[in-house]
């Protein structure tokens, strides 16, 4: 069993850049296979899965089966991974119309080129609306069946939800999002793909919680706020960079369930960019500064990637703030049943390549979902099942009060933080990010 990885040129490579063609989050899933093939794990050094897979690149940028030929193998699955980003698609329609064609015919089954079809959405959870018919659609996108393509989205679990698009399967996969950071922050720092963790039994550390957000977002205002108002914030190290239009336009206060929160964040902090010191020291943040440099900022992808090294070292719980909290608003299926969409994001695995005791203020059943991918969430310690309460404020609450009462490190503790950090270092662990997609795409195609 072979697997032949083909992505579009331009999205891989500098030295082509189309009129127009706007950059896109697709590329994870590219750098992911790239970088996992040259992994060198310390964990199982000696594993190795059970699908080999190669990666190439469209020789231009077109899914037009005699110009695509050339990466096509006839003893491979031919998996044309596609990117579900709206921007492409409406570059597609001005400048490559025939792209939707071009695919079409790709997933003919009676081709001599084994072959599927996969829109790549690792980078979200909740599927982009635009994709489904309505009168506003483009044209390339209106009116189009989608049932011959499958659907890689980072979403773990997608429970009564309608397929407004209609894919011939929706497929969890973890590997492109958190394991790029991964790669990248590996890369960046060394020290990370060794075994060594930053907590140690009866350790004492100056700051108790580190709570990076770089981009604003109203849950994780809301989460400083709450944060403010527990006293928690003396003994916390935390950043707001990025704000986007957040505080200029009412609108988008007025649609999240979080309004008070955030108008109570910009009363209390105002919108000036709090960063981080590097290397980092406390006498510094006490008073903080706008820096220039803008470190750990957007600007400066190393160190969004990667936490001075100087900062891990003094601080011990690490309190991840997801992308999104509240609830999903897509259709459901079963209308008399509520609808969920599992997810976690890259940032809960930076507290287990740290070796840090992890909370995570996420969807409801988010940290069941990282037990279920062999992570120890440490809940026996917990004073609330916070993870399970489904009013997306109280979450937070309850979450941050496991967090003032978690004990210090003790050598229980050490070794299951310890535990956490081998298996998001292990080859195995991203290769199963992947595999269920895999398996899919293997069964449903003879080769």
């Amino acid at each position: 069993m072979r697997i032949n990885h083909i992505f579009l040129r331009h999205f891989m490579t500098e030295d082509i850049q189309e009129p127009g063609l706007p950059k896109t989050e697709s590329s994870h899933t590219y750098d992911f296979y790239k970088q996992y093939l040259n992994y060198s794990c310390p964990v199982n050094p000696g594993w190795t899965q059970d699908v080999d897979f190669e990666v190439n690149v469209t020789p231009t940028i077109s899914y037009n089966e005699p110009e695509i030929i050339p990466v096509m193998k006839k003893d491979h699955l031919n998996v044309v991974w596609v990117p579900m980003h709206y921007p492409t698609w409406k570059w597609f329609n001005e400048f490559y119309p025939d792209a939707y064609r071009d695919l079409d015919i790709l997933a003919d089954p009676n081709s001599e080129y084994p072959t599927a079809i996969v829109f790549d959405y690792n980078n979200e959870t909740l599927l982009p609306g635009n994709f489904t018919n309505n009168e506003d659609q483009i044209p390339i996108l209106r009116d189009k069946d989608f049932s011959q393509f499958y659907c890689s989205t980072l979403a773990w679990n997608r429970d009564n939800v309608v397929d407004e698009i209609g894919f011939r399967d929706i497929i969890s996969c973890y590997h492109g999002l958190g394991g790029l950071v991964f790669f990248n922050a590996i890369k960046e720092d060394p020290l990370l793909k060794t075994k060594d963790i930053f907590t140690e039994v009866g350790g004492k550390y100056p700051i108790r919680y580190y709570c990076p957000n770089n981009v604003f977002r109203p849950n994780r205002a809301m989460g400083i706020v709450k944060m403010y108002h527990k006293g928690m914030l003396e003994d916390t190290e935390w950043n707001m960079n990025k704000f986007s239009q957040w505080y200029e336009m009412d609108q988008f206060i007025s649609n999240t369930p979080f309004r008070s929160h955030v108008e109570e964040y910009f009363k209390l902090f105002g919108i000036t960019p709090r960063t981080m010191s590097y290397p980092w020291n406390k006498e510094f943040n006490q008073d903080r500064i706008n820096q220039d440099k803008g470190d750990y900022s957007m600007s400066n992808k190393s160190k969004y990637d990667v936490f001075s090294r100087s900062l891990m070292q003094n601080v011990y719980i690490y309190i991840a703030q997801n992308l999104v909290t509240e609830s999903p608003t897509e259709k459901p299926i079963n209308p008399l049943k509520p609808v969920h969409v599992g997810d976690w994001d890259e940032k809960i695995l930076k507290g287990f390549m740290y070796g840090l005791p992890t909370f995570v203020n996420g969807r409801q059943g988010t940290c069941k979902i990282m037990e279920e991918l062999g992570f120890d969430m440490l809940t026996d310690y917990n004073v609330h099942d916070y993870d399970s309460e489904p009013d997306d404020i109280v979450r937070i609450d309850k979450m941050l009060d496991c967090a003032i009462n978690f004990p210090a490190p003790n050598e229980d503790i050490v070794q299951r933080i310890q535990n956490n950090k081998n298996l998001v270092t292990s080859k195995e662990f991203w290769w199963n990010g992947q595999s269920q997609l895999i398996k899919k795409l293997l069964d449903n195609h003879s080769v």
